[in-house]
């Protein structure tokens, strides 16, 4: 069935205005050139970020907010999943997904749905938005694996397309050296909830060269985490247990000095389940199989003047319930992305340098709900941006991109970032993004029928893409072991999709998905590093929400007020190391009423065994905080007081 947006391409005149003067800024600047291009600055300062704009810069520099979180950060930390590693990051907090704990992140208040999740710029297959109550996406890579993850706050659709409404989240993966090395962890936990249940995993690495034009790089993790039963009633669960078994294998050949291909394959299983008490009041066993996979060739060049990139990758998620005592299990599903996207660099002189790309995307939904039991939908997109050294202190970045949805139609996505070195201690930047979200294969098909619950949903072929227009402002000061930052943001949200009410038949209510509404959210990120001694450092961030409802006029739901993390690093001799931290989720507007602030306490110490070996132990929720016990209210759970230990072998 031929299904195609009746008129327009949803973009408002003043957008496309912007986006003609935006055109109009690529083209050469004259001008004053910076003492190096970004590129260049990049291989002299640390850290760096490449997702900005696909160029290493200077994240103090970079023309967007980013935060990286580094190898040695997750060594420290040890978390066993992307949510662990980057809930104390600037502009995170936790959305609620009401089922066995599960929690989301997000970003500067935007759901899960609306924070794009890659590894090394591929897009992971995206279920926050397909799958009900789902946080699926956060095991498609193995921790140990990860050289580092960067945060890109805002919105980033000019370079990505759909969904990086709230931002970006890239896992980098580790990258094979000159010689072999490897890495083997062990960890070990128990919490203080059901007499002390138990978890364990373990994680290998190791890559090298094969010969002087190939190395290999492979990578396995398994891990098991008992349920932890509702102690207010055993027949729930209030956290979820689960096994994961995953692994990872890539190669890297040389093509002579100046190209190379690189193959990758990810692979891995996850076991979910729970308890729960059915509408007819039976109890049952939840089970869930998440099925992942991964495979992708890239080729890559630099060839001096310009460097370049063309890839290919294909991701599949397979998703399967059973359920005990005769429950009826809810319909398997399978999602599957494949991409074809590439992308040139070209420096112009040494004031600027232009990136063209494009992306062409089959998205596939297998469903029940679907006629034949079956969709899919053609993405394709063109993007251009401009990066401009105008003198010596100011550069431009400016960029737009065209997609183009077979079933809604198209959407432009401009940009424009403006950053200012004022001082080598002072910079102060800001800019404009849009962004926008395209509707999953059920919202938008006009068949899908979900029926498996109490209340059926119904897909709409009317619906338009949810989109954001953000303005945000920074500054970065930095001087003898001190660092301050801070930034304000203002995003609107428009045609923000949800479900309004068709009809009642009996008992079940029958909704249709539509694009009912919109919401303002500003905020402001500040935060602090200090390098007090060479043994002591301090580190902090907060967070603050200012959040509407554009229909209702009151504010959205499960967005913390304030949001703070703080931690105090020691480093001390032979080998110990020790951390004591807090993060601290403020108060919360629901329906039902208001949630109350919680604090979580953490500490750990650390002793190096020698060289090659590390040993961590680690209390987390000090304080044995049950959200549950503070307010029924919140849809998602804390572990209890748990103590872990950590073993890390290098080779």
């Amino acid at each position: 069935m031929h299904r195609a947006r009746a008129t327009g391409c949803g973009v408002t005149s003043r957008r496309t205005a912007l986006a003609c003067a935006l055109l109009a800024c690529l083209l050469p600047v004259a001008g004053t050139a910076f003492a190096a291009t970004p590129a260049e600055v990049a291989t002299d300062l640390t850290p760096v970020t490449v997702t900005a704009t696909l160029s290493a810069h200077d994240t103090r520099k970079a023309p967007a907010s980013v935060t990286i979180v580094d190898r040695a950060e997750l060594e420290k930390v040890n978390p066993q999943n992307l949510l662990e590693a980057v809930r104390t990051v600037p502009g995170v907090t936790l959305s609620p997904r009401q089922v066995g704990g599960r929690k989301t992140i997000s970003l500067r208040g935007m759901e899960g749905r609306h924070v794009l999740t890659m590894v090394d710029g591929r897009r992971i297959v995206a279920t926050d938005d397909v799958v009900g109550h789902s946080d699926y996406q956060y095991g498609w890579l193995p921790m140990s694996a990860v050289e580092r993850i960067e945060v890109i706050r805002g919105p980033m659709s000019t370079l990505y397309g759909s969904e990086a409404l709230g931002g970006v989240i890239n896992l980098i993966t580790r990258k094979p050296t000159d010689h072999w090395e490897g890495e083997l962890g062990l960890h070990g936990a128990a919490t203080e909830a059901n007499g002390g249940h138990r978890a364990g995993a373990m994680s290998v690495y190791a890559a090298g060269p094969l010969s002087h034009w190939a190395s290999l790089r492979v990578s396995g993790y398994n891990a098991i985490t008992p349920a932890v039963a509702d102690p207010d009633d055993t027949r729930y669960t209030e956290l979820e247990g689960g096994r994961v078994h995953a692994g990872t294998v890539g190669t890297t050949l040389k093509l002579g000095e100046r190209q190379s291909l690189e193959l990758n394959h990810f692979q891995g299983l996850e076991k979910r389940n729970y308890d729960d008490v059915s509408s007819a009041g039976v109890g049952y066993e939840n089970r869930y199989d998440i099925r992942r996979r991964q495979t992708d060739i890239a080729w890559r060049g630099d060839f001096g003047d310009w460097r370049g990139q063309l890839r290919a990758y294909d991701g599949k998620t397979d998703i399967t319930n059973n359920r005990t005592h005769g429950v009826a299990p809810t319909r398997p599903q399978t999602l599957e992305d494949k991409v074809v996207d590439g992308h040139a660099v070209v420096e112009w002189g040494q004031r600027q340098q232009l990136t063209i790309g494009g992306e062409a995307r089959r998205e596939a939904l297998q469903n029940a709900g679907l006629k034949n039991g079956h969709d899919e939908a053609t993405h394709k997109a063109l993007f251009v941006q401009d990066e401009a050294a105008l003198g010596e202190r100011f550069a431009l970045t400016t960029g737009l991109r065209y997609d183009h949805h077979e079933l809604f139609g198209h959407e432009l996505s401009p940009r424009a970032y403006l950053v200012w070195e004022a001082t080598p201690e002072l910079v102060v930047k800001g800019g404009y993004g849009h962004a926008f979200k395209a509707p999953t294969l059920k919202q938008i098909s006009p068949t899908y029928v979900g029926a498996e619950g109490p209340h059926s949903f119904l897909g709409n072929g009317n619906i338009k893409p949810e989109t954001l227009d953000s303005f945000e402002l920074s500054v970065d000061w930095q001087h003898d072991g001190v660092n301050l930052y801070a930034t304000a943001f203002r995003s609107d949200v428009h045609d923000l999709i949800t479900y309004r009410l068709l009809q009642v038949i009996g008992p079940r209510r029958i909704y249709q998905y539509d694009n009912v509404d919109k919401a303002r959210i500003s905020g402001v990120e500040a935060g602090f590093g200090w390098d007090i001694s060479p043994a002591w450092s301090w580190q902090g961030n907060l967070t603050a929400l200012d959040t509407e409802d554009r229909i209702t006029g009151k504010e959205l739901e499960y967005r913390p007020k304030t949001s703070l993390a703080s931690h105090v690093d020691w480093t001390g001799q032979s080998g110990w190391s020790a951390r004591l931290g807090v993060q601290r989720t403020g108060t919360q507007y629901s329906a039902s009423g208001e949630l109350p602030a919680y604090a979580l306490w953490n500490a750990s110490v650390g002793k190096s065994l020698g060289a090659h070996c590390e040993l961590r132990l680690a209390l987390e929720n000090l304080g044995n905080v049950r959200l549950a016990e503070k307010s029924p209210l919140f849809g998602y759970a804390e572990r209890r007081r748990t103590v872990s230990v950590d073993l890390r072998v290098s080779f």
